[in-house]
């Protein structure tokens, strides 16, 4: 049987209320598309979901060209840990997130944790500026009209998600909604202590 996790922080989903992401009975992902307000985004409810490993089933491989012009495939990095992170920076979580993110890559890299960032509905200036902006030093694919988005298969419905994935490809957890540093970290600190599996 799957066993899933879910749990509401309430620090994140404070955070998301602060952030006007929220607002009049669209505090989730339903209520604010029903809402139709014109934000032009889904922002999440601040919702956790984590996966034992014995329950993963579905395995994520991206693949795209960075903001940069370089060709990227997730593939490449089966041994890691790998935290995917879909963005804009038209999306007002996404710039809160953003110090939180670079402080979590900073401190798990040296682990062989990669990050990837998925810039999400603009063009690639847009999000260099963003990554400048920031000083973000992990890479980001830049938009494709939408097939990037695909290959996560469904997972990643609000902007921000966040999404952690095993050693072996698979999705092991995923924030919908504003990432903050000491939850993600705790997130991928448990991922990095398990065995890969084939």
């Amino acid at each position: 049987m799957r066993r899933v996790v879910s749990i509401t922080v309430l620090a994140v989903a404070t955070s998301l209320a602060v952030g006007s992401c929220t607002g009049g009975g669209t505090d989730t992902v339903a209520g604010q598309a029903r809402a139709g307000d014109g934000k032009g985004y889904v922002a999440g409810d601040g919702t956790i979901e984590q996966i034992a490993p014995e329950d993963r089933t579905t395995t994520i491989t991206v693949r795209g060209t960075t903001l940069e012009g370089e060709d990227v495939d997730t593939a490449s990095y089966r041994g890691k840990v790998v935290v995917l992170n879909t963005w804009g920076s038209w999306c007002p979580p996404c710039n809160a997130e953003a110090p939180d993110l670079q402080k979590t890559w900073t401190e798990l890299k040296p682990k062989g944790v990669q990050f990837l960032g998925i810039d999400l509905r603009e063009g690639p200036a847009s999000g260099r500026a963003f990554q400048r902006k920031f000083a973000l030093t992990y890479p980001s694919l830049a938009w494709d009209g939408g097939g990037v988005l695909l290959q996560l298969k469904g997972k990643a419905s609000a902007t921000p998600t966040t999404l952690v994935i095993d050693r072996s490809g698979r999705l092991a957890a995923r924030i919908s909604g504003q990432a903050q540093a000491t939850t993600l970290s705790d997130m991928v600190e448990q991922v990095l202590g398990e065995d890969a599996k084939p």
